[in-house]
């Protein structure tokens, strides 16, 4: 039952609550707050509007293709294939925001994806019924969505705008089909729609929701769901074909083990953290979980939280068939979200399912430390993987501003085709699309101090016609580096210009160096030469830390007083 408050102010509703159920409701709910807060944090402090692999075809090739048509056409791109997805929903976005704006922005993207995963999680918490399962289901999902193994979708938005749209999509359509309305048929047939044609695993969602109809014996709503359903399918599948990189060749019963075994492992990887080896072992145990609360009558109880749980167990079915041939070591942090979406559900189904009514809270809290246990330990083990792609999309991107192409960033590239990225961004830049936008801005300070024991390093030092760059790291003896403190000094006759750097960790300065407090020492530094006076300027580096602003002269120069 939903218990009602005769006051309707928010303060009041809450002085009742903690009447009622005393303070641990509100005890959890601040709980469940910290993961997602980290994350919010994370995502903040790390967006770039930074085009980065599949951004190069799924955005920035496709506003190419669409600038480029009209009519017809133009509709034909928006429903095009694409490594068997049909992204209609994202490039609709993506095609009215630069229709809207004339440009396109992947800071946005990210964070269109990341509400929506927001408003998944604020869905299933207002549908749970009670106070009481709405804070059960709340911890829950904090806990095990809110980490880092899921740092794909969270920080890049190639990855959220997919594969978090769906979610909700999928969500909001088993949600409105749990509703006997005429209007929730509809609105559960339009979403539908729109999720089959965001991924292709959208489809699922009309399994789903036959299962729904068929179990609540609305036959007539089943009829129109399946008439709606085969004609959505019709459309998807029309021309539809595999990449050939993707096809599983090997259908013998033997391949079609190892194909269940990767689905299991799909499975079962959010609690191996992306592992192999033993996600399989772990996603059985899902399966079991799954089977058993079936049995014991979880689907009546649980009209919307057990058929999403199905649609991500199923979903991760397609994802192993059209993936399986290109698998790797380690269990792609997108594909994790599904598995944590899955277990999430199912830990709050088995934990309503042994819930004392009498003591509702007890069981929640002494679950809490394994909840905290294992985001911690996701955070930890996921942690250098996320940098890793951080940095991989930063410094090959501060690269390329650099050297205007690719190949010069140690391995890591803005796309994995070499020249791809400069032939899409020299078309994106002359059609005023998308450009890498600056790195390094123009900061003013206050009266620096001169700190000669400041440690500081230039290197790879370039001056084109194109621009100028560099970088290194500077720190200052017993004190914490942190992102965003290092600033560039360059001092001529007749300027003094402090430019702002984009910070990079270096775990192998702060190893070699025996500092442990340096691992955030790292900087780039990067500027177009119109940006700067031709004039002769000696570099040094800045240090602000909100309280006290350092600076130290390098006896190296950048002498652009030649010109171009």
């Amino acid at each position: 039952m939903f218990l009602t408050y005769p006051n309707s102010s928010a303060s009041s509703r809450w002085r009742q609550i903690l009447r009622v159920h005393g303070a641990i409701p509100a005890f959890l709910v601040l709980v469940a707050g910290l993961p997602i807060i980290y994350i919010l944090g994370h995502i903040v402090a790390t967006s770039r509007n930074i085009a980065f692999w599949d951004d190069f075809d799924s955005v920035l090739g496709f506003l190419l293709r669409f600038d480029g048509s009209a009519g017809w056409e133009r509709f034909a791109q928006l429903l095009a294939l694409e490594n068997e997805h049909r992204t209609v929903t994202s490039r609709l976005i993506v095609a009215t925001t630069y229709l809207m704006s004339g440009t396109v922005n992947f800071d946005y993207i990210s964070a269109l994806g990341n509400l929506c995963f927001l408003a998944l999680c604020a869905l299933l918490i207002v549908s749970a019924g009670t106070l009481v399962r709405r804070v059960q289901l709340a911890v829950v999902l904090a806990f095990g969505l809110f980490q880092l193994e899921h740092y794909e979708p969270f920080l890049w938005s190639g990855a959220s705008i997919d594969h978090f749209q769906i979610l909700l999509l999928a969500g909001g359509a088993l949600f409105a089909l749990t509703k006997k309305a005429r209007w929730s048929l509809w609105a559960a047939g339009l979403l539908a729609i729109l999720a089959t044609f965001t991924l292709a695993h959208g489809c699922l969602v009309w399994v789903v929701g036959i299962a729904m109809l068929g179990r609540a014996q609305r036959w007539r709503a089943l009829a129109g769901w399946c008439a709606l359903g085969g004609l959505a399918l019709a459309v998807f599948f029309h021309g539809f074909e595999v990449h050939a990189v993707h096809r599983v060749h090997d259908l013998s019963g033997f391949g079609l083990l190892r194909l269940a075994r990767y689905w299991l492992a799909l499975l079962g990887g959010p609690l191996t953290f992306g592992t192999l080896p033993l996600a399989p072992y772990f996603g059985g145990a899902l399966v079991g979980l799954l089977g058993w609360l079936l049995l014991r009558g979880a689907w009546e109880r649980e009209p919307l939280i057990m058929p999403l749980a199905m649609f991500a167990v199923g979903s991760l079915a397609l994802v192993a068939f059209g993936r399986f041939a290109i698998a790797g070591p380690r269990i792609e942090s997108r594909y994790l979200v599904l598995g944590s979406l899955a277990w999430s559900l199912t830990a709050f189904m088995v934990l309503t399912h042994w819930t004392n009514p009498l003591r509702p809270y007890r069981l929640l809290l002494g679950c809490l430390p394994a909840l905290i246990g294992f985001n911690l330990a996701a955070n930890a083990r996921a942690a250098p993987f996320a940098e890793t792609f951080l940095i991989s999309r930063d410094y090959a991107a501060v690269r390329y501003k650099q050297f205007g192409e690719e190949g010069h960033a140690g391995g890591f590239q803005l796309h994995p085709r070499l020249e791809t990225a400069k032939e899409v961004l020299t078309q994106t830049s002359a059609r005023g699309i998308y450009q890498l936008p600056r790195f390094c801005e123009l900061r003013t300070v206050s009266a620096p101090q001169t700190n000669p024991t400041m440690v500081t390093y230039v290197t790879d030092l370039t001056a084109t016609a194109h621009a100028v760059g560099f970088e290194g790291w500077a720190m200052i003896p017993q004190r914490l580096s942190k992102r965003g403190q290092i600033h560039v000094v360059l001092r001529s006759a007749k300027s003094y210009l402090v430019f702002s750097t984009l910070s990079m960790p270096r775990p192998d300065v702060a190893r070699a160096f025996g500092q442990p407090l340096w691992r955030e020492c790292g900087y780039n530094f990067v500027a177009a030469r119109t940006r700067l006076p031709a004039e002769d300027f000696q570099i040094g580096l800045l240090i602000d830390d909100g309280d006290r602003t350092e600076v130290k002269m390098t006896e190296q120069h950048l002498d652009l007083s030649a010109g171009f």
